[in-house]
């Protein structure tokens, strides 16, 4: 099964990415992981589209594939085909991503609890933006830690963010304490500190909060965050509606050491933080230890153009 690809997404990824965006996305990628593995990693990426279809979805597919290719970090197995969540396909893998697909499209129960005990057991997952809007699975809510339930911020909309822990594994390739980027960005119900160690939130001072919709009134907008799920490692980045996303350097060095977390091959603290507290954290790759805590963390720019409405 390596290399498998489900036919409709083969199709969509085929013929709808220029040549030019590919190779866009081919250079933007780096050339080395921020960790060698400890062991060959295989990644299930899953992209199935149940609602909201994002146009990027296919760039996202290609992109993940030639982060893993590229550096050697992980082969990739892209797939929009659900029975890659019975037991006998899933538990192949060393961590499974949802690729921007609204709605989880996963509905047998059996295969809900194989996504959630594989997970827990020790293995990762990884969302990528709208992989934060899934249909209703409080069970996966608890898994990813928060579900998106709006954008104020449409796509293409300009804004700040302040990197938490600039020195964090995960972060690093913000380089510096701010970022500023074009995305759709989304707010979170369900959201706390409580369980998620925050690593990216939108910087308000620096950000219209005059947009309607806007309902929370703590100010902490988290956008990035790691963290423990039983035995296993959660990453989630709110960044990819938009299709220039996928050859943005610096977000792709973002998702693979997200990547790379959740794989088990960069140890980094996942512990929960409170708001507004950078401190410094050692970024340690590749030590024995798979799903262990680790340390803390100031002005970059991003650019990614035009996008669509949310979802």
């Amino acid at each position: 099964m390596g290399g498998l690809v489900s036919l409709s997404l083969l199709d969509s990824v085929a013929g709808g990415i220029p040549k030019k965006d590919m190779a866009q996305i081919y250079k933007a990628a780096p050339g080395k992981a921020p960790a060698k593995p400890l062991k060959p990693r295989r990644l299930l990426v899953f992209s199935r589209m149940e609602g909201y279809r994002h146009k990027s979805t296919p760039w996202g597919v290609e992109a993940l594939r030639i982060l893993g290719k590229k550096t050697g970090a992980y082969v990739a197995e892209c797939t929009d085909d659900k029975s890659m969540f019975d037991c006998k396909n899933l538990f192949r893998f060393d961590a499974v991503v949802f690729n921007n697909n609204c709605n989880s499209g996963i509905e047998d129960p059996i295969r809900r609890r194989n996504l959630l005990e594989f997970v827990r057991s020790g293995r990762g997952f990884v969302g990528i933006h709208s992989a934060a809007h899934p249909e209703k699975w409080p069970q996966f809510v608890d898994l990813l830690g928060a579900y998106s339930v709006n954008h104020p911020w449409n796509a293409g909309s300009r804004v700040t963010l302040t990197i938490e822990e600039p020195d964090h594994p995960v972060v690093k390739c913000f380089g510096g304490r701010t970022f500023t980027h074009k995305d759709e960005i989304f707010q979170f119900k369900d959201y706390t500190r409580k369980k998620l160690r925050v690593l990216v939130r939108l910087d308000t001072a620096r950000t219209d909060m005059k947009k309607p919709g806007i309902f929370r009134k703590d100010g902490d907008f988290g956008l990035a965050w790691v963290r423990n799920y039983g035995k296993g490692r959660v990453f989630y980045s709110a960044f990819g509606h938009q299709i220039d996303t996928y050859w943005n350097p610096t977000i792709l060095r973002h998702f693979l050491a997200g990547i790379q977390f959740a794989l088990g091959d960069i140890t980094a603290k996942a512990t929960p933080n409170p708001p507004g507290k950078a401190t410094s954290s050692p970024a340690k790759a590749n030590p024995k230890a798979v799903g262990a805590p680790e340390p803390r963390p100031a002005l970059h720019s991003s650019q990614s153009d035009a996008g669509a409405t949310q979802h």
